[in-house]
């Protein structure tokens, strides 16, 4: 569990990252027009983390502050320790006295965080979507995140050639409002149904944003669910719990686990046996990207408005390919 941090104005500033620098991408989507005008120079980026300690977080910031010192941006970088809405509606207040050029964040709810960053931007500041997205569409210049639907299909294939398409699965999730987690489950739902029907789902479960949630409802589906030969999880913490409690009640290896993201610890879990596949999304280029949209609008030149980036299946096989190191997450930006 993180410690609760309340960010307020003060502290903003002692949290707030510089920049290292690094390459930029580009990305797909429909279009729109810039405002403003002139060059990059004394324009300024926040990125506002869902979460600051997690490493999906921690390498979007990478990618984004990298961008930002190579186009000659002053970025900085802030949030919440944990998954919550008071403590992202501190971290939007705070950003938005400070009137940054523009900020990229990530909401932890579609419907709450709309007013704070509706009148973060009605202040002047312009606004990237990332990863996760608000109700309201019309709120950001540009929204990117992972094609989550994408990344459920891509889990249902695994897991169907896991368990050779057939038997009874469940589904694992911190939570059923989450934009980004229902994306995947849908994805997987409707790849299932789509190509194997001898795959059941059996359950669609929230257990919280903790490991340990994941880990006590193991116990749960194991007695609900006898023939259980597969679970997939949606996001990085529960699929940390399910290795756990798959071990706990001697099933590792017996069960199959597909779990979304690839921090260092899902990969360590990976290569132990504690889950058999992971569906990774690209953190460091939707940041690179954010930057390259904001930076775009703020010089008057043309903005993406939306933007899927790739996901890729990992498992054991091809874990050390060059082709997926992209998709492995950082702890820090210097690794």
């Amino acid at each position: 569990m993180h410690t609760k941090v309340l960010v307020t104005g003060a502290t903003t500033l002692l949290i707030l990252a510089a920049a290292t620098g690094c390459s930029s991408s580009g990305g797909s989507g429909g279009s729109g027009s810039g405002s403003g005008g002139g060059t990059a120079a004394g324009k300024s980026i926040t990125f506002v983390a869902g979460k600051t300690g997690d490493p999906f977080y921690i390498t979007m910031k990478c990618g984004a502050q990298a961008e930002s010192q190579k186009l000659g941006v002053k970025f900085t970088a802030t949030g919440s320790a944990d998954w919550s809405v008071p403590e992202q509606v501190s971290s939007v207040s705070s950003v938005t006295a400070y009137h940054p050029s523009g900020v990229l964040i990530s909401p932890v709810d579609p419907n709450s965080l709309e007013g704070p960053i509706r009148t973060m931007q009605g202040n002047g500041t312009k606004v990237a979507i990332v990863d996760t997205s608000l109700t309201d569409a019309s709120i950001g210049v540009t929204h990117i995140s992972s094609n989550n639907l994408q990344g459920g299909e891509k889990a249902a294939d695994t897991m169907a050639a896991l368990v050779n398409s057939t038997g009874e699965v469940v589904v694992l999730t911190p939570d059923l409002t989450t934009t980004t987690t229902n994306a995947r489950i849908q994805g997987f739902k409707q790849e299932l149904a789509a190509k194997f029907p001898g795959i059941r789902i059996d359950d669609v479960r929230q257990v919280g944003d903790t490991a340990q949630g994941a880990a006590s409802a193991v116990s749960d589906e194991l007695s609900a669910h006898p023939a259980l030969v597969g679970i997939f999880t949606a996001n990085s913490q529960t699929g940390e719990g399910v290795g756990t409690g798959l071990k706990n009640a001697g099933k590792q290896g017996k069960i199959k686990v597909v779990s979304f993201d690839a921090g260092p610890q899902q990969v360590a879990a990976l290569q132990s046996g504690a889950v058999d596949a992971l569906i990774s999304q690209d953190p460091y280029g939707i940041g690179q990207q954010a930057v390259d949209q904001l930076v775009a609008s703020l010089t008057g030149k043309p903005v993406t408005a939306t933007i899927q980036t790739d996901l890729a299946s990992i498992t054991r096989d091809n874990a050390a390919s060059p082709s997926v190191a992209r998709f492995l997450y950082k702890t820090d930006c210097g690794s």
